[in-house]
């Protein structure tokens, strides 16, 4: 196995736990967090994802729309230094190039999905400040202080769990260039059989252009200090997207969990209160059904695409595995397959969980003490009833919901188109 893949199945290992540990009880999160690192503090703890947004600005992807450029001159640089190198320059072997194949389709499920967010950056902008004024309105006051206490919580959530991922990707992105780095100059510094050519560990499965990376030492060193920025920009636009997805999708189910605590809450009024609490209870909610509804259209086609290449890569590992059998390069691209596959059921277990946030606000109202109202406020607790049925979520491209279920189709849809291919080898 070359060394320089290894590294990928931590990160994988480590997609799943953040998915999973970031709506772990508070305890459980506390004591993971105290065992990780220590991290600084969120400075302040009622502004709305503070550090995505300042990476975001940092690439033209949040702000000014004058520095929207950033992002473009990024993505153009991706396809100047992999894509046209994978594409125009082919590999030396059968084996190479469904390494390399593999690579390229991962690679571009990170860039091109960013490239297809940043389509919908005016959207984006919208839902954020919605978010913003959503959280001003908690933190003001004018409602009861459990709600402040919960948003306060999850931007300490977020904003703990995020320095934790960046700090973990800038390191196996530093670990990614320096272990094929070390490993091929170790192998000319160690005695060796002057006839056999020392193998070129790659950062990357690509002939970069004209260069003899493969088994010149001078090409290998140029090709070296050209990866460096490459491999952190991925590693930067590969950690980015997904703590974009993440960060909005974690607010949008908090900003529906607000709406059913504040009418679980409502309870605790007096009869001649309840009518204005409701009312503003009504705003809240359709504020944060706009939330949904803007997020849903800023990230469908980023979803759609993450399921179509999640599927290519499956069938690629299948029949790579089929047609060369188990071994240590089937593992390469195995790890490729585990990354994207633990991604892709991160995205869905996300959605889901913003589906059944969305349900909570139903069974508020329902377990509430609505028989004790009045007939206008009945009338209003019935309006939001209604609207709050009606399951939520985020879809890939308007065909599905991204949820675990829909994850499970995949893996059938997969196994489906393996079998075909498997037909015509």
């Amino acid at each position: 196995m070359h060394l320089q893949r290894v590294p990928a199945l931590d990160l994988a290992v480590y997609f799943g736990k953040f998915a999973k540990v970031l709506l772990c009880p508070p305890a459980t999160v506390n004591g993971f967090l105290s065992n990780a690192m220590v991290l600084p503090k969120l400075r302040d703890p009622y502004s709305v994802m503070p550090l995505l947004l300042r990476l975001q600005r940092f690439v033209g992807l949040w702000g000014d729309r004058q520095y929207r450029y950033k992002f473009r001159l990024a993505f153009a640089s991706f396809c100047v230094l992999v894509v046209i190198p994978k594409l125009a320059f082919g590999y030396p072997d059968f084996d190479t190039t469904i390494r390399g194949t593999a690579e390229l389709i991962f690679e571009w499920n990170v860039l091109f999905g960013m490239l297809l967010f940043s389509f919908k950056l005016d959207v984006y902008d919208e839902m954020v400040h919605q978010f913003i004024e959503l959280a001003e309105l908690v933190f003001s006051g004018q409602v009861r202080p459990e709600l402040g206490s919960y948003l306060m919580h999850i931007n300490h959530r977020i904003d703990k769990f995020s320095k934790i991922y960046c700090c973990s990707h800038f390191c196996l992105a530093t670990f990614y260039w320096v272990a094929p780095l070390s490993s091929t100059y170790s192998a000319y510094l160690t005695p060796h059989n002057e006839s056999i050519p020392v193998e070129h560990v790659l950062h990357l499965e690509e002939e970069l252009y004209w260069l003899k990376n493969r088994v010149s030492l001078t090409d290998y060193s140029i090709f070296t200090v050209i990866m460096l920025p490459t491999i952190f920009m991925l590693a930067f636009f590969g950690g980015l997207k997904l703590l974009t997805i993440f960060s909005n999708v974690k607010y949008c189910s908090a900003m529906l969990r607000l709406v059913a605590m504040r009418i679980q809450l409502m309870d605790q009024l007096e009869e001649h209160h309840v009518e204005r609490e409701l009312i503003e209870i009504i705003k809240m909610h359709q504020k944060a059904l706009r939330c949904v509804e803007l997020l849903e259209m800023s990230f469908r086609w980023v979803f759609l695409g993450q399921f179509i290449q999640c599927v290519m890569i499956w069938c690629s590992l299948v029949l790579y595995v089929t047609v060369t059998g188990i071994s240590t390069k089937a593992a390469n691209v195995g790890i490729l397959f585990i990354l994207l596959t633990v991604e892709t059921y991160g995205f869905c277990y996300f959605g889901t969980d913003l589906t059944s946030e969305s349900l909570s606000v139903a069974r508020a109202v329902t377990d509430s003490l609505w028989y004790r109202r009045s007939v206008s406020v009945q009338r209003k607790l019935r309006m939001v009833l209604q609207r709050a049925q009606k399951p939520l979520g985020i879809s890939a491209g308007k065909f599905c919901f991204v949820d675990v279920e829909q994850f499970g189709n995949m893996a059938k849809t997969s196994y489906s188109f393996y079998i075909v291919l498997k037909d015509q080898f």
